[in-house]
């Protein structure tokens, strides 16, 4: 039996946007591999940080019950200051990792077991293809699969991505990184899949190669190419792949002396590889040693390549870190890893016996050389991971959508042509019970009375003040407020009033928000202070909180149920009843500008209507509405912040404190992890959507725009690539040329 299991982490991709490896927690490793106990429960975490931007996340290798899994955690927070200690976060990110140790596990080999389920007959054809047996013992081990998990970094438009694949039954391979990302994606609980190369001739980081119909080896690595005989291809090449055919656009040796970067440093020099044959299925060639057999493996064109040698991109860590400068640029592009180079080529049947034929591969008939009997019949070519995106999540998007259509309904007065000012009571309603489900009101309102902002919203908007008619004249004029709320300064004030909130004294009754919850609240506590004489009453009623806090948990509430938490505690330690409440730690504005907000609101909706460039949308998504959420979050902690403190002034009064000190002990159970020395991790772990929302509410909280973010990052790349020509020609699976242009100079081989 094993007992342990190796990870090789890769991670000098995360540099290129600042970040760089601060440690490991609980213990210290160095270089790139770690060892994880595969018969106990082991976690190991890495710490990135990028400090000037004052961002944080963490990356967990952990195995548990023999499965292999990894996971992302960022700081959530803006940190006070740089010299954040990010031990401390380690270890928060640890605790939070090593408590959802089980669920980690399972969705990793939930994710494998279900990929390789669907995909069983891709792996018995393989070994069929390349007739090696021990390839179907264990898919797991064959499958060039990996998969994607990504994080998106609050208050940027940065991922880090970790690709994750194994290359032995408990050996992994894992590629941390930090990508553009304009928003609208998804992760880190759901995962993706993507393919690369396992094992093989070195690559400068994981590939891809892409299937192609010619056998070679390179110092006896089997690789795929692809005939190139017909154009003129170089080493470097990059370009679009679409139904099989390459589309040049540049090569990134040219590329180089655009940025500055000496070509001529050894580290960039390309690596050469002896030729020979696949002898699986060439056998009458072994005792020919200047000649080598491309075997085509749909038809019997093979081509006999004579004094061949194979060129390929270097794998070390300075040309990897190349190919990741040109990450945003060529996102999406193909690149040409390997060339064959030869002095002469012809094609031979079944049994390397050469064919007298006039077809066109034969070199005498316009064939393409780079240098005087030099040919470059083959390519290799390969789609780099740190050049692949990650799609945007559709259901990410629709959830977004949702919340702006929904936002519109409840406040009729927003610039879309689906919502208008005579919006019905009933579709209001509606979208009140969205959003109150969205922020968990449902329950809460059990803790501390009902919150009436969305109410109160539709009423805030009036378009009878000639002053503000001008205004928004002018501003739709210039594209940006297409039928934009007019705000009266009557109702102004009363927003004021509701988000600034008024913390009354206890000896106020009246208010109607509590006439349920008091009540119900005096009865829960009567029940449960009879813990020892009427046990089955007292289980009962524990059930329902307790189902009634994990329900809040999951939602944008999770906070509020926090503040509410701490307040009964922080309450029950006192033995004075003149309680008049205590500042409030809840993280909102407290001096919202909320007529501002909505015409925020309205000018980024305006903008969204009009633009068609993918990525600006789904930036323009995440600010529209992360700004919809924190008005509403704004408005809902006022409430709380009036709420609360009347709520545990009546119990206390009632002589409720028993009760109340068990309800309090309950929440804080149900809120925490139950194990001992972890404090402050919670117990249940919000999936990928709340995790989202959450980040994209408070990135709006802080003004953190991804629009402004991506265009910013645009203006940049703009003007470090300014002057490249971006050329083209084409080349499909058989290396026909569609277009040309000049091409890239030699590369010097060394």
């Amino acid at each position: 039996m094993r007992s342990a299991a190796s990870s090789r982490l890769t991670t000098m991709h995360a540099s290129y946007h600042g970040f760089t490896r601060c440690g490991t927690y609980p213990r210290k490793f160095t270089g790139d591999a770690v060892t994880l106990s595969s018969l106990t429960n082991d976690l190991v975490v890495v710490v990135y940080a990028n400090r000037d931007a004052g961002s944080y996340f963490a990356v967990g290798l952990g195995y548990y019950l023999g499965q292999g899994w990894v996971h992302i955690v960022y700081d959530e927070h803006l940190p006070k200051s740089r010299d954040v200690d990010w031990r401390n976060f380690g270890k928060r990110a640890y605790d939070r990792m090593w408590c959802a140790r089980a669920e980690h596990a399972r969705n990793m080999f939930e994710h494998e077991h279900t990929y390789l389920t669907r995909n069983a007959w891709h792996f018995i054809d393989r070994a069929r293809f390349t007739k090696d047996a021990h390839l179907i013992k264990d898919a797991r081990f064959i499958t060039n699969t990996h998969f994607v998990t990504n994080a998106h970094l609050p208050r940027s438009i940065w991922a880090a991505r970790v690709v994750w694949g194994r290359w032995e039954a408990d050996n992994f391979n894992v590629m941390v990184d930090v990508e553009q990302c304009p928003g609208c994606c998804d992760g880190p609980w759901r995962m993706t899949t993507t393919l690369n190369d396992w094992g093989g001739l070195a690559m400068p980081g994981l590939m891809n190669t892409i299937c192609c119909p010619y056998l070679l080896k390179l110092d006896g690595w089997v690789i795929q190419v692809v005939n190139c005989s017909g154009q003129r291809i170089q080493l470097g090449d990059y370009g679009d792949r679409v139904n099989g055919i390459l589309i040049r656009s540049g090569n990134i040796f040219e590329d180089m002396r655009i940025l500055d970067i000496n070509h001529e440093d050894p580290a960039y020099f390309p690596v050469v590889s002896g030729v020979s044959s696949d002898t699986r299925f060439m056998y009458d060639v072994r005792n020919q040693a200047d000649v080598a057999i491309a075997y085509h493996t749909a038809g019997d064109t093979h081509l006999a390549l004579h004094q061949a040698k194979g060129i390929s991109l270097p794998a070390n860590e300075r040309f990897v870190l190349l190919l990741k400068t040109f990450s945003t640029r060529l996102a999406g592009k193909h690149l040409v890893t390997t060339t064959i180079q030869c002095s002469d080529f012809y094609i031979v049947d079944k049994d390397a016996k050469r064919r007298d034929s006039g077809d066109d591969l034969a070199p005498d008939n316009g064939m393409h050389a780079t240098e005087p009997r030099i040919f470059t019949p083959f390519c290799a070519i390969a789609s780099p991971q740190v050049w692949r995106r990650e799609l945007p999540c559709v259901q990410r998007r629709e959830q977004f959508k949702n919340i702006r259509e929904h936002f519109y309904a409840l406040y009729p007065a927003t610039g879309t042509e689906s919502c208008h000012r005579s919006a019905n009571r009933r579709k209001t309603e509606r979208a009140a019970k969205f959003f109150s489900d969205l922020f968990g009101l449902k329950y809460l309102r059990n803790y501390i009375g009902e919150i009436t902002f969305f109410a109160k919203l539709p009423r805030m908007v009036e378009t009878d003040s000639p002053s503000d008619v001008l205004s928004v004249c002018a501003a739709e004029e210039d594209g940006l407020l297409p039928h934009p709320p007019i705000l009266s300064c009557a109702n102004w004030l009363a927003r004021c009033s509701l988000l600034r909130g008024s913390h009354q004294s206890d000896a106020v009754q009246s208010d109607a928000r509590h006439e349920v919850v008091l009540p119900l609240l005096h009865r829960r506590c009567q029940t449960l202070r009879t813990r020892y004489d009427a046990r089955h009453r007292y289980a009962t009623e524990k059930q329902k909180v307790e189902y009634e806090l994990k329900s809040i948990l999951q939602t944008l509430g999770a906070d509020l149920l926090e503040h509410i938490a701490d307040t009964f505690r922080n309450r029950g330690s006192e033995h004075s009843a003149g309680f008049t409440g205590q500042a409030s730690s809840i993280k909102y504005d407290r001096r919202l500008d909320a007529p501002s907000i909505i015409l925020e609101i309205e000018a980024l909706q305006g903008k969204l209507n009009i633009t068609e460039d993918e990525d600006e949308q789904r930036a323009l998504e995440e600010d529209v509405t992360g700004k919809i959420l924190w008005l509403c979050w704004c408005g809902i902690c006022a409430e709380v912040d009036e709420l609360l403190p009347k709520v545990v002034g009546y119990l206390w009064r009632e002589e409720n404190m028993e009760g109340f000190a068990e309800m309090t002990m309950i929440m804080m159970s149900t809120k925490y992890a139950p194990s001992p020395g972890l404090r402050g991790i919670l117990s249940t772990h919000p999936g990928d959507d709340q995790a989202h929302l959450r980040r994209t509410m408070f990135d709006a909280g802080v003004r953190t725009s991804k629009h402004q973010l991506l265009l910013a990052a645009r203006a940049a790349e703009k003007a470090k690539w300014s002057g490249v020509n971006m050329g083209a020609y084409a080349m499909d699976d058989e290396g026909t040329t569609r277009s040309t242009s000049s091409h890239a100079p030699s590369v010097s081989v060394v």
